[in-house]
């Protein structure tokens, strides 16, 4: 009997003087300077979120101005002796000098291609997707035999040669 009161007398004279005691002066400011703080940081991160919202927004808008490279329909019937220009952002993949430049696109993935240089095949990755839109254009160009065989990955590439 006189142990249950003695634990309860203990802990209420350890947890009831640190309750009474007065908030100190610096426990305050302390506390004030952490509430500035957050108040801050929402501040920036609201701001942050914004510009994101605002940049997304623009390249969506962007995107519905873009144009996807146009491959002239009417000449696909003409004759196999069409030539066929690359997009310009591709200008960059191959030296000043090459005349034949081969593309083989993925299908049903347009974010990869192999570019022809030098001799093999090199995989490029397209993050763009304006440019991938152009992509999906060039599977309705004709095929060309490439110089050397596309890498085998599992799927029948389509080789386009861009003049």
């Amino acid at each position: 009997m006189f142990r249950p009161f003695l634990t309860a007398c203990l802990i209420a004279a350890t947890t009831l003087p640190a309750l009474a005691l007065p908030d100190r002066p610096e426990d305050k400011e302390r506390h004030r300077e952490w509430k500035e703080e957050q108040k801050e940081d929402r501040r920036y991160w609201k701001e942050r979120d914004k510009q994101e919202r605002k940049y997304w927004r623009e390249r969506e808008r962007e995107s519905r101005e873009h144009r996807p490279h146009r491959y002239d329909d009417d000449d696909r019937d003409h004759g196999h002796g069409r030539r066929h220009i690359a997009p310009p952002w591709m200008n960059g993949y191959w030296r000043s000098g090459e005349t034949r430049r081969y593309v083989a696109l993925v299908p049903g993935d347009p974010s990869r291609m192999y570019v022809f240089l030098d001799g093999r095949w090199v995989l490029r990755r397209v993050r763009d997707h304006r440019a991938r839109l152009d992509l999906e254009g060039a599977f309705r160009l004709p095929m060309a035999p490439p110089p050397i065989a596309p890498p085998r990955i599992g799927l029948d590439l389509h080789v386009v040669l861009f003049n």
